[in-house]
């Protein structure tokens, strides 16, 4: 591995660790610091969701963007953008202010330019490789930022928070232009086709793909909704889960060797991809039918492995399938940002929908079984017509 794909893992994994904690870090906090601004329950729903709402609306402009201009530049566009909607939350330092910077951040829809660098610059060799470290990145940094929220708030105070926030965008800003390299947009082209963005949203096999992402972020999220409640019910104390959480980290060293075995067999990118579902949905069953102290940490490990495995082949399968769509790499990761916000957002909406109601985590994750049987379904189904790609 040459030291300038080395610098672009580094710099973009560095990136995603940004944003993800800069994104996460507010959640486990943001309904005490509602409630401490002495407002309702219905700004503080507004609040959360804003920002998700404005990411999904942006992936696709920020995408096609990616396209046609200088992607450094745009990265440090969108953390100027984050920067700005996190100077009117400290200014305003109220939930209205709340609302409106975490809408303002959530137009800063950067993720599709970061992954159009790796797309675009990295070739097949370590490019599965690249994607489970931005996946690992994912992983780690949502573990730290909903670790680090509440101990900032405990120990400091909520505008402590939004400096860290603001200080990880200026960090960023630094990383974009000191360790990734310059990117030239080789493959953009005067006389490429006129973009069809109708076509590729209905192209049968980025459907696939984008539903798959899709329902691993449903899972993402809807996973770490319930072990807490989870861990709680085998004796760790909530103060505790972090431990839990760091521990799990180990698994990501079984992932990497997995990643490197499975990328000398691309050509069997569906096996693997319908093998690791599998795993996932015996994680859920494990603490399901068979609840216990060791089901449970078992539980666990398998669903940062496979998560982090599919994570990272998704891109792959991506990449292989999309040969025939020339020039339009943002555009297309894009797409695939914004089913994994909507997959987050669904995730979280519909389970904590489910606990408020039933206060059932059964329930949870009996809905998370029938996704997982619903996935393998539609993979397996279009199983031929994807292996022919």
């Amino acid at each position: 591995m040459d030291i300038r794909t080395i610098r672009i893992i580094i710099g973009t994994c560095i990136l995603f660790t940004i944003r993800i904690i800069s994104t996460f870090i507010l959640l486990p906090v943001i309904t005490r610091y509602g409630k401490l601004s002495n407002t309702n329950d219905f700004l503080i729903g507004i609040s959360i969701s804003i920002y998700s709402i404005m990411q999904m609306i942006c992936q696709v402009p920020f995408g096609i963007a990616a396209d046609k201009f200088n992607r450094k530049n745009l990265i440090t566009l969108g953390l100027l953008i984050f920067l700005l909607g996190n100077v009117i939350i400290i200014k305003l330092n109220n939930i209205i202010g709340l609302i409106i910077g975490r809408g303002i951040q959530g137009i800063s829809a950067i993720s599709p330019v970061i992954m159009s660098i790796v797309y675009d610059s990295i070739n097949n060799k370590y490019y599965t490789i690249a994607m489970m470290c931005l996946g690992i990145s994912f992983l780690i940094s949502f573990i730290i930022s909903i670790v680090l929220g509440p101990i900032i708030t405990e120990l400091i105070n909520f505008n402590a928070l939004f400096i860290f926030i603001t200080i990880l965008s200026l960090v960023g800003i630094i990383v974009t232009y000191l360790i990734i390299p310059d990117i030239k947009l080789n493959n953009i082209v005067k006389n490429r086709p006129r973009l069809n963005i109708i076509s590729i949203i209905f192209n049968k096999n980025l459907v696939l793909i984008n539903f798959s992402i899709f329902c691993l972020h449903i899972l993402l999220v809807s996973n770490f909704v319930t072990i807490p409640y989870d861990l709680i019910k085998i004796g760790i104390n909530y103060s505790n889960h972090w431990k839990v959480y760091l521990y799990s980290t180990l698994s990501f060293i079984i992932t990497f060797v997995l990643i490197n075995i499975f990328n000398k067999y691309k050509y069997k990118i569906l096996y693997i991809l319908i093998s690791f579902i599998t795993i996932f949905l015996i994680s859920i069953l494990l603490k399901t039918i068979i609840f216990s102290k060791l089901s449970l940490i078992i539980s666990i490990q398998l669903f940062f492995i496979s998560f982090s495995i599919i994570e990272a082949i998704l891109p792959q399968f991506l990449r292989q399938i999309t040969n025939n769509i020339p020039s339009y790499n943002g555009t297309l990761l894009g797409l695939y940002s914004t089913n994994q916000f909507l997959g987050s957002a669904i995730g979280g909406f519909v389970s904590g929908l489910i606990l408020h109601i039933t206060k059932s985590v059964k329930l949870v994750l009996f809905v998370n079984v029938i996704i997982l049987l619903l996935w393998l379904f539609v993979i397996i189904k279009n199983f031929n017509k994807l292996k022919e790609k």
